[in-house]
Parts: C-alpha cells; sequence; structure tokens
C-alpha cells in the first residue's frame, strides 16, 4: 500500500513538474494567443497579428513583417505569471505600432545595396560594412525603449500590472557594454521605462510588484529617485524631459493614423488619446 501512495505521489509531482516547464503543448500557444488577442481586443486593434509559439530555449520574441509575434518557449520558462507575458507580447506589437519593423527591413535592404555595391570598388569596404552596423545599432536601441513604452501603453488599456515589464526588463538584462548591443543596459533600459510610468500612471503603481528582479531594480533606482525628489530643479527638469517625450510621442501617432487610415492599426491612437496613455 505504502509503494502504491508513493508510486502516486511520484507520478503526481513529475506529472505536474512536467506540465510546468512543458512549454511546447498546446496550453501554452493557447495561453499566449489567450493574452494577445486580450490585449488586440482591449486596445482596438484588428485581429490579424498572428502569435506563435516557437521551440527554442533562447529567452527571445519577436515580430516580423508579416505582423506575427513569435514567442520562444526560452523566455515562457522566464516569465512569472500573466502580466510577464503581457509585458513580452506588448513589447513586440510596440515593435508594429511604431512601425520599426518596416523601418528596420528598409534601412537594411539599402544599406547593404549600398555596401555591396561599393564593395566592386572600394578595397576593404568591411570597413563601412562595419560603420553601417553601429549606425543600426543605436536605432535598434531606441526603437527598443520605444517599443517597450508603446508596451506599457498596451499593458495599461489591457488591464495588466505595467511594473511586470519593469520586473522583465531587468530580469532579462541587457548588455553592459551599451554601444556594442541593439539592446540598452538592463539599468538605463528598465529605468527609462520606469520614469515613463512614474510620470504618466502613477495611480497604477500603487500596487506595487513582488519578484526578485522587480525588488533589485528598485534597489538601484531607490538612490536616483530619491536623489531627483530632493531638488525642485530637477522635479521639474524630470517633468521637463516626460512632457517632451510624451508630445513626441502623439506627434507620432498623428503620423501614424494618417499613413494607416482605414486600416484598423489608426484606431490605436485616438484610443490611446481616450485612455490618456499618451
Amino acid at each position: 500500500m505504502k509503494k502504491i501512495i508513493l508510486l502516486f505521489i511520484i507520478t503526481f509531482f513529475w506529472t505536474n513538474c512536467s506540465f510546468a516547464t512543458d512549454w511546447t503543448t498546446t496550453s501554452a500557444t493557447e495561453r499566449v494567443n489567450r493574452i494577445g488577442q486580450n490585449i488586440m481586443q482591449k486596445s482596438g486593434l484588428p485581429a490579424n497579428v498572428k502569435f506563435v509559439v516557437i521551440d527554442k530555449d533562447e529567452q527571445n520574441a519577436y515580430a516580423n513583417f508579416q505582423k506575427e509575434v513569435n514567442v520562444y518557449t526560452g523566455i515562457l520558462k522566464v516569465v512569472e505569471n500573466d502580466d510577464e507575458l503581457a509585458a513580452v507580447i506588448s513589447h513586440e506589437i510596440g515593435h508594429i505600432l511604431n512601425n520599426h519593423i518596416a523601418k528596420q527591413t528598409m534601412v537594411s535592404g539599402i544599406a547593404t545595396a549600398a555596401i555591396n555595391i561599393a564593395s566592386l570598388f572600394v578595397p576593404y569596404a568591411g570597413t563601412a560594412i562595419y560603420a553601417e552596423e553601429l549606425g543600426n545599432l543605436k536605432m535598434s536601441r531606441n526603437e527598443e525603449c520605444e517599443a517597450d513604452i508603446t508596451g506599457v501603453d498596451l499593458m495599461v488599456i489591457a488591464g495588466y500590472n505595467p511594473l511586470a515589464m519593469v520586473s522583465l526588463l531587468y530580469k532579462l538584462g541587457g548588455s553592459k557594454i551599451e554601444f556594442l548591443s541593439t539592446h540598452p543596459s538592463a539599468e538605463k533600459r528598465t529605468m527609462y521605462a520606469y520614469n515613463y510610468m512614474t510620470y504618466n500612471y502613477s495611480n497604477r503603481l500603487i500596487t506595487g510588484y513582488n519578484t526578485e528582479s522587480y525588488n533589485k531594480f528598485m534597489e538601484y533606482a531607490t538612490p536616483i529617485i530619491a536623489k531627483r525628489n530632493s531638488s525642485t530643479k530637477k522635479i521639474n527638469a524630470f517633468n521637463k524631459e516626460q512632457e517632451k517625450l510624451k508630445q513626441e510621442r502623439i506627434k507620432k501617432m498623428e503620423q501614424y493614423k494618417r499613413k494607416n487610415n482605414n486600416t484598423g492599426w489608426d484606431i490605436s491612437y485616438p484610443l490611446f488619446m481616450i485612455m490618456g496613455a499618451i
């Protein structure tokens, strides 16, 4: 009898642990799609985005030109709840909303063609390739931060805790050698998103967020915030900087609305305005 009970306990834990880490199952795809579609619906965006789970251990996700959001199983093993998975998905939708995918595709194509032509006439054209790569890295870092704060907007509209974006970004980290990375350093990138939340969604931060990565980030951020709050001049400078960012985003969304008129994606601009997301 004891052997039967022991066998049952082992089987129970083995089965449950397997389901907890096996993100290749149908349930993983269903979870990603449920959260993805919820974000799209709450934001009034078209339902033509496809959400795909890819069985790779890499902690990554990406959106492509066909408006597909691909989520690797590696990053699914890192997220701790639906809020953090919403942060992953919202960030990728943010790339689509900000027209980053089309822009990067066009720039990359033009740059590659130009360098290929130049290499026919100029020896050691590799230096040109290196310079072009560094230019793309800088643009990519800016785009990552822009997708982060757009993701925050989408999370708030869909009812997810935006602080999950902070937890996720700090957990995933980034290159400490920022100049040579397409992603900003963990501290700088996470602080950028947190500052945006502080200015635009202060009432949403009251509930807090309790994960190890969030608490570690707050250990880093608290002295910075305290120093800023100790000076009226610094507070005013912070508010001015955030208001400038807000107005730049409004202008960009207006441009996006005109370019995407009657496509369904133009709905995002008035929705953000109504919700106070920008």
